[in-house]
């Protein structure tokens, strides 16, 4: 094992704030692994939501393990070390579970990376008896899990904080009776929100659709997501504080689930469903244990300018001697409590997420929200004295068209000259920065049986938008670059037949150009074609909150608006 691995592990535990380290002794033992680099994972709440909850169990230890950055990688492969935990730097191989906590489909070729430096088989049915049972969970895995259902022994589908105490307790009593794996993996497919990939069969018909997917004898023909409905029965807010992670300094609160708007693109507010507000008391008990190591509580939510009770939360933290930090809000749910915390706090920018140029689109989208809304909004920011505005954008969205293409550029124009006339000056006091995204159709929305954007068309609106705006001064446009957005596209709406471009993409080192050219799979198949409504879909197994025959008709309702 290299040394230089173990002494870089154990400077990053130096910096932190909060590690939990417990004796093996007994206990199952999961190693939590984030598939991307130690900064990003640990400034997702979600994982150390889950981080604290395995460890809150008497009878369980977990450890955390992350992508390494190209040096270590290299280092790990040049001293023929496998990759380890980071608490004790005990190798994954050593673990009884690997957990990965997947929130982006493309970190998925990062868990191969991860699973062929552990030294552990990549595919389910190459693990033998002494090998970890590797599982996934994440909102990624309860939209669709099955362009990873070859490398997965079981995904736990839903909210984890009821599910992985039931999972695990069933897995120590399994344990202690010497129960196979697979005998293992048939309990556990018992469990609501255990799926067991293996455990159905899917067949195909000529025109490579999902013609029938049969699970075998006992096992349940569909998974239903777990959620919890008292969120103030589980408290989820920051476990591990490091100068190192992307939110250092900061304390997070989830403030709720769900989110009270049915945008037809957004795949987090229809999953998440219901909507669940924490109470004031139980975020003031969150909020006053932040705040005895920090002094800056960043909020956390889908819809965190819409609870209820934010103007009380905001003077809770600031009464406090405290700071507020948020990330997007909605222009219609700017109060003026939250913005004036918000400037006291030394925030330099708002983010605001439009969405389109166009009311149209954004009616076709169901973002009800006006133009003079956003306009009043960016008075607002304004006049609190916030100097820099992001605002979200989304390209390729259903019905678009060239003209509502150039309305981003002419709404961009009218919120900067909104906010000069504003202020009565003749420039703005920071900055305008455009941020473009490619829209991506995901499951479990309106918009999951609709195509993908051609890349030459999307790359032709981004450089629309661009020249648009070139001359104007304080405006920045940053864009997600649509080759990326493409094979999300792909992870997101793949069957399992799409393992095998994974598979290729990590034989090739990323290179995503030559699995494709490798596979006898054709990308486009999943990306471009648009789905007929009574087709079966790869994730119609999973039971969510949301009845089918809903999505069909806010489908329908999309293509009427005008």
């Amino acid at each position: 094992m290299s040394w230089k691995l173990k002494e870089n592990a154990r400077s990053l535990l130096q910096q932190e704030e909060g590690t939990v380290i417990k004796p093996w002794g007994g206990n199952i033992s999961i190693a939590l692994v984030y598939p991307n680099y130690y900064h990003v994972g640990m400034a997702n709440l979600g994982f150390q939501s889950v981080y604290r909850t395995i460890n809150d169990l008497p009878f369980a230890v977990c450890e955390r393990a992350f992508l390494p950055d190209k040096g270590d990688l290299k280092e790990f492969q040049r001293s023929s070390t496998p990759l380890f935990s980071l608490e004790t730097q005990t190798r994954l191989q050593d673990f009884d579970f690997i957990a990965f906590s997947l929130s982006f489909e493309n970190d998925y070729p990062n868990v191969l990376t991860i699973l062929d430096s552990a030294r552990i088989p990549l595919r389910y049915s190459r693990r033998k008896e002494s090998h970890p049972i590797v599982f996934a969970g994440g909102i990624t895995t309860f939209l669709n899990p099955e362009p990873l259902a070859e490398f997965m022994d079981f995904f736990a589908l839903g909210e984890a904080e009821e599910l992985l105490p039931e999972c695990l307790s069933k897995i120590i009593d399994s344990k202690n009776k010497g129960i196979s794996r697979n005998r293992l993996l048939d309990s556990l497919a018992k469990i609501e929100g255990i799926y067991v990939p293996h455990f159905y069969t899917v067949s195909y018909d000529e025109n490579g659709k999902i013609s029938s997917f049969v699970p075998k004898k006992s096992i349940p023909a569909t998974v239903k997501r777990r959620w919890i409905k008292k969120v103030d029965n589980h408290s989820t807010c920051s476990v591990i504080n490091s100068p190192l992670i992307e939110f250092g300094g900061m304390f997070l609160v989830e403030v709720g689930r769900g989110c009270f708007y049915d945008c037809r693109f957004c795949a987090a507010g229809w999953v998440y469903q219901p909507v669940r507000m924490r109470s004031l008391k139980s975020l003031e008990k969150a909020v006053k244990s932040g705040l005895e190591g920090e002094k800056k509580i960043g909020l956390l939510g889908t819809a965190v300018g819409d609870h209820p009770d934010i103007e009380e939360i905001c003077k809770l933290i600031t009464n406090s001697g405290g700071k507020i930090s948020v990330s997007s809000l909605r222009a219609d749910a700017l109060k003026s409590e939250l913005m004036e915390a918000l400037h006291k706090s030394g925030h330099q920018s708002i983010t605001l997420a439009p969405e389109t140029g166009s009311e149209r689109l954004r009616r076709v989208i169901k973002k009800h929200i006006t133009d003079d809304e956003i306009f009043e909004a960016a008075e607002i920011v304004a006049f609190h004295g916030i100097p820099n505005l992001r605002l979200y954008f989304l390209v390729g969205l259903p019905t678009e068209t060239v003209d509502d293409v150039e309305q981003i550029v002419a709404l961009t124009r009218r919120i900067k000259h909104t906010i000069i006339r504003f202020l009565k000056r003749k420039t703005l006091p920071g900055i305008i920065t455009l941020c473009i995204t490619p829209f991506v159709p995901k499951p479990f929305t309106p918009f999951q049986w609709m195509p993908f954007e051609d890349l030459k068309v999307l790359r032709q609106k981004i450089k629309q938008i661009q020249n648009g705006l070139k001359k104007e001064r304080q405006v920045n446009v940053t864009v997600d670059l649509p080759k990326w957005s493409y094979i999300q596209a792909l992870l997101s709406r793949g069957d399992r037949r799409v393992s095998k471009i994974i598979l290729a993409v990590h034989k090739n080192g990323g290179d995503w150009n030559k699995a494709f050219q490798e596979v006898d799979l054709n990308p486009d198949f999943y990306v471009y074609r648009h789905r007929e409504l009574t087709e079966i879909l790869p994730w119609d197994f999973i039971e969510q909150e949301i009845k089918k025959e809903k999505l069909i008709s806010e489908y329908h309702q999309a293509l009427t608006e005008d």
